[in-house]
């Protein structure tokens, strides 16, 4: 019979002891990791969620722009989805449009010279900042500022891939268009646009111009005879102006706007608004179109397509450059 000594039941003891510990250092191990896991994935969920949820309906978006743009001032276009964002961070989630609210926030965004002209945009948390706002409410504006950035009046934009990838396109050529001639980047889009049916007529897919703009004497450059509609139902033959790329198209409808002297005459490059452009440019004759009862409607288009897939952020963006 085999003696067990005292020694050896000790042994046995840690040994089991140490194994225990360490099976339950693995699974608290094991558990921490999983939980981290969960948190993680459930955390990168909800802001997917936060980030595709649409918070507005299209009369509130509608709203919310029309106060930006009679709020903007000094040549400065406001971001509405900013101020909705802070707007309804300050009203515990209610996206009502308060006046007084609005002005506190319009005010948080300008930066003034001590004359109290406004000379520079401030950006979105600066804007946050100077309100005073507590951590968590910080956390809330940054969370709705997130959410509503998939907040079209044009609803289907945010999920389509070719529209918003034909607008990141040409974006920065814009830009620069605007630093030499004025011309805001969102009536640069919105007219590519409109000119060009999101870039798929033939005259943009196949000869770069996103314009319409026609080959006149002025113009040495090549060219191509097509068809197009000049009033409600007017169809006509015109030569038109033919680019190597649509850099190039774009570079040259900022030129083409600069040295016609009709736009200059009526008052586009004086205008600071993407409204009062929109109009200076029908205004100018440059699209004859027309409605049913004879009226130019070229303005109205114009607006409406940059109000539509929320164009106007580009001038914010440009103008906080």
């Amino acid at each position: 019979m085999e003696y067990k000594g005292t020694y050896k039941g000790i042994s046995d003891y840690k040994e089991n002891y140490i194994k225990g510990g360490i099976k339950k250092i693995l699974l608290t191990i094991i558990f921490i990791i999983t939980f981290i896991s969960t948190l993680v994935f459930m955390t990168s969920k909800f802001i997917k969620s936060v980030s595709e949820e649409t918070l507005l309906s299209n009369d509130d978006i509608n709203k919310y722009i029309n106060t930006c743009d009679d709020a903007s001032s000094g040549g400065f276009q406001l971001n509405w989805q900013e101020i909705a964002a802070i707007s309804g961070t300050i009203n515990n989630g209610n996206f009502e449009i308060d006046n007084n609210v609005i002005n506190k926030i319009v005010n948080s965004f300008y930066k003034k010279d001590s004359s109290g002209n406004i000379i520079e945009l401030n950006s979105f948390k600066s804007a946050v900042k100077s309100l005073k706002l507590n951590n968590e409410e910080e956390e809330t504006a940054n969370k709705y500022l997130e959410g509503l950035k998939n907040n079209y009046i044009h609803r289907e934009l945010a999920k389509d891939s070719s529209k918003l990838e034909f607008i990141d396109n040409i974006s920065e050529i814009a830009f620069d268009n605007y630093k030499s001639y004025g011309i805001l980047p969102s009536i640069t889009i919105a007219q590519a646009i409109l000119e060009s049916g999101w870039g798929e007529s033939t005259l943009s897919s196949q000869y770069n111009n996103l314009f319409g703009i026609k080959a006149d004497e002025r113009w040495s450059g090549d060219s191509v005879d097509l068809q197009t509609k000049e009033n409600y139902d007017d169809v006509i033959v015109g030569a038109f102006r033919s680019y190597k790329d649509l850099k190039s198209s774009i570079k040259d409808h900022g030129k083409f706007l600069w040295e016609n002297e009709r736009y200059s005459a009526n008052g586009l490059f004086e205008a600071k608004s993407y409204k009062e452009q929109a109009q200076a440019l029908e205004n100018a004759g440059y699209s004859t179109a027309k409605d049913e009862e004879g009226n130019l409607i070229y303005g109205d288009k114009l607006i409406r397509v940059i109000q539509e897939n929320n164009l106007m952020l580009y001038d914010t963006k440009v103008q906080r450059k």
